[in-house]
């Protein structure tokens, strides 16, 4: 008697790959596909040791000033500002990168969303105002990448998922600033390419929008012929396997490159399996979007794995509010 079993088939990501994939890389190939950035690079490595400090820390409006949270020996929460050297937390340090920052989001048109090479901090849009990566100011960059999850594994992991190298390799940081978009997301979509050839592309946003029927013929020969006439070919000679994520917007005659990621499990896969993926070895594929018939698989709020109840959210943002719940917390404990 046989039985039937699925193996977990291995991805052999190298290290070059990953780095290939970092924003400033791709967006170099493809000028007339992505929207306005500036990138910021080398990025000094206080600038990278503040973003992944375990506290929030964010300058006041006056230069430099800036409020922080400490843990005295009584397992109290002071609120330090500038009082004694040893607890003095500024943006000096980057005080250069700071100003480029300012600079860039007024060149941007004041509304940015940021990223790191491969990352952007979408998992921590529930600590902004309005569930948004959409930043208005320098310390909205710096509240959304300190608050990251997948920024921080950026920093902390970016070749995690390689297992075939010990060798340390140092990573060129790049902070990337787009100008905001208001962009639908009914209408992104991400494809997966494996030896310059479509393993599948699945609707990006996992809800169900019904006019995507109706288009669903259009988008997948718009989203083909990019990826088969453009993306493949320039590509080909630096990635032959990588997941894209695109965006049509009406009138639907242009496509957008959103992101490029490795490709390893560490991209959610959507609509498909990565085992599925990987066991495509014929030159066809499929578009799969989520109709009336699977809506409900996938109905889950996305990030929630990062978020936190809102008394937490609006104590990040008032230092008077952090203390008192830290109290709370702490008489609840006792």
């Amino acid at each position: 008697m046989t039985q039937d079993y699925t193996t977990f088939e291995e991805i052999d990501l190298t290290v070059d790959e990953v780095l290939k994939c970092s924003y400033s890389n791709w967006s170099r190939i493809f000028p007339n596909n992505h929207f306005p950035s500036k990138v910021i690079k080398p990025l000094p490595q206080e600038f990278l040791d503040y973003l992944s400090s375990e506290s929030i820390k964010l300058p006041n409006d006056e230069r430099n000033k800036v409020s922080i949270l400490e843990e005295n020996s009584d397992n109290e929460y002071s609120d330090w500002e500038d009082q004694e050297e040893e607890h003095n937390v500024t943006v000096e340090s980057f005080q250069e990168l700071h100003d480029e920052i300012v600079r860039d989001i007024q060149e941007l048109g004041g509304q940015v969303f940021p990223k790191l090479n491969w990352s952007s901090p979408k998992d921590a849009k529930w600590i902004m105002p309005g569930n948004t990566i959409r930043c208005d100011h320098v310390n909205d960059v710096y509240l959304l990448l300190n608050s990251s999850d997948h920024v921080v594994d950026d920093l902390d992991h970016p070749f995690l998922e390689i297992t075939n190298t010990t060798e340390i390799v140092p990573v060129e940081y790049e902070l990337v600033l787009t100008k905001w978009q208001d962009i639908n997301p009914a209408l992104e979509f991400r494809a997966f390419v494996k030896d310059n050839r479509i393993l599948g592309i699945s609707q990006r946003d996992l809800n169900h929008y019904e006019f995507l029927e109706e288009l669903e013929e259009q988008l997948h020969d718009k989203l083909e012929s990019f990826l088969v006439d453009e993306v493949i070919p320039k590509l080909s000679s630096q990635l032959s396997k990588y997941v894209i994520d695109l965006y049509v917007p009406r009138p639907f005659n242009k496509v957008y490159i959103i992101d490029i990621n490795p490709f390893s499990r560490k991209s959610d896969s959507l609509l498909f399996t990565w085992n599925e993926l990987l066991a495509n070895t014929s030159t066809d594929y499929e578009f799969r979007l989520i109709d009336k018939t699977n809506v409900g698989n996938f109905a889950k709020k996305e990030y929630s794995e990062s978020q936190v109840p809102m008394d937490v959210v609006g104590a990040a943002l008032d230092a008077d509010a952090m203390v008192e719940l830290a109290r709370e917390w702490d008489n609840l404990q006792k």
